[in-house]
């Protein structure tokens, strides 16, 4: 229901947006100035104009007229300009901000970012996403608009699911890869020809092989904010992390000065995108800081090569100033994914006794007594301390990113009970 309404929206030219069942409180300053909310029966009430709760009697009761042979009303004409869809930023850098896709903006993130992942008619598309992601609308409408089939299974995980109906194509969370693979069974028969496309985090290179080796034909790594959409992507072979920039998208890597620097320099990413958005809504301030003389900083720190590759280091507000060293824990947090010590990991840091801050290891699920895991840690921090918290989860954003200011909310409660 909730596609075939977006759909419909899409056909009038109505601009859509899709929120989260608890976010009605959140939303309310927002929702209270649409024409229109169509929600499930518990999502909070807002001061809208109209707001429907969309049950059975609600469906029957708009489709009757429809079924008496009353004729629809003609979609209005659409321009360039026009906004179609509404969508809200994660909150990683903040409190979450909500950004406007024009038209021209749809269209060119299906002609240009889309089309390139070759999708076709005979293109099976499994809905494994929420569809207040942009990459989950995207895909699933373009999917659509080339003739392709859309897959909505949930009553299966994604192996099952990928050989019941032939998917061809999917969008996961590494974290919910890697809990597809563990629940693989011995006799699992891997499918003919599934395409894997993950964001949010980095791929760590076992758990890619991993995948190559039982469960997909094509794992592609890719890089997108929900103010630019996809931007580059890495297909693996090469197991560098280094991403090819999408047709269409720029990047570059700049300094303080917004020098852009030579290949192979670590800086700021900018990027821009024909299907970039322009601005937030209600929020010039931060405007004017991210989107500057037509790019868009991100907040990434990263590095080019001179072939135009780009290799994203981690987030600049992510930096641990550990002793006075200020360093990104992405690259430790791979390593100790591939140690495999643990359901999920995440690094940050934490004060001693005497104020000074020191690395700790979250570790979500672990699978080991407090002793061995710090034996199997100790190669990373030859010359430091580190602590190991155990938590029941590593707080992550909607896009799988880790909250790295909960995270340290989180190790230190832990701290405190033990």
């Amino acid at each position: 229901m909730h596609w075939l309404l977006l759909l419909a929206c899409e056909q009038l030219g109505i601009a859509a947006a899709s929120f989260l069942s608890g976010e009605g409180a959140a939303a309310a300053p927002l929702l209270s100035s649409v024409d229109l909310v169509l929600a499930e029966p518990h999502f909070p009430r807002a001061q809208s104009r109209r707001q429907h709760v969309i049950t059975p009697e609600w469906r029957r009761d708009v489709l009757a007229p429809f079924r008496a042979g009353a004729e629809p009303e003609p979609a209005a004409s659409k321009a360039p300009d026009d906004p179609v869809r509404l969508l809200r930023t994660s909150g990683t850098m903040g409190p979450a901000k909500h950004v406007v896709v024009l038209r021209r903006m749809h269209e060119a993130m299906i002609a240009e970012g889309i089309a390139c992942f070759g999708l076709n008619q005979r293109s099976r598309y499994l809905q494994s996403m929420p569809l207040f992601v942009r990459a989950a609308f995207d895909f699933g409408s373009g999917v659509l608009r080339m003739g392709g089939t859309l897959v909505l299974e949930t009553r299966m995980g994604l192996a099952a699911a990928a050989g019941t109906h032939e998917v061809t194509h999917a969008i996961y969370l590494p974290a919910l890869l890697k809990a597809a693979l563990d629940e693989l069974p011995g006799n699992f028969v891997k499918p003919r020809d599934l395409t894997i496309m993950t964001f949010g985090a980095g791929i760590p290179e076992t758990l890619r092989e991993r995948a190559t080796a039982r469960l997909v034909t094509r794992l592609c790594d890719l890089y997108g904010t929900v103010e630019m959409g996809a931007i580059s992507a890495s297909w693996g072979g090469e197991g560098d992390g280094f991403g090819t920039p999408w047709p269409g998208a720029e990047i570059e890597v700049v300094d303080e000065e917004d020098r852009v620097l030579a290949p192979g320099n670590s800086g700021h990413i900018r990027i821009k995108t024909p299907w970039m958005c322009e601005r937030y809504l209600n929020d010039p301030e931060t405007t004017q800081r991210m989107f500057r003389q037509g790019w868009f900083y991100p907040g990434d720190f990263g590095l080019a090569r001179s072939d135009g590759k780009v290799l994203i280091l981690g987030r600049t507000d992510d930096i641990l100033n550990v002793s006075g060293q200020k360093i990104q824990p992405a690259g430790l947090e791979a390593w100790l994914v591939n140690q495999q010590l643990a359901g999920d990991v995440g690094v940050c840091s934490i004060p001693n006794e005497d104020g000074i801050e020191e690395f700790c290891i979250a570790l979500a699920g672990a699978r080991y007594d407090d002793r061995e895991l710090v034996e199997r840690i100790r190669p990373a921090f030859k010359d430091g301390r580190f602590h190991v918290a155990r938590i029941g989860s590593i707080p992550r954003s909607p896009n799988g990113k880790i909250q790295r200011k909960l995270l340290k909310e989180e190790v230190v409660r832990a701290a405190r009970r033990r």
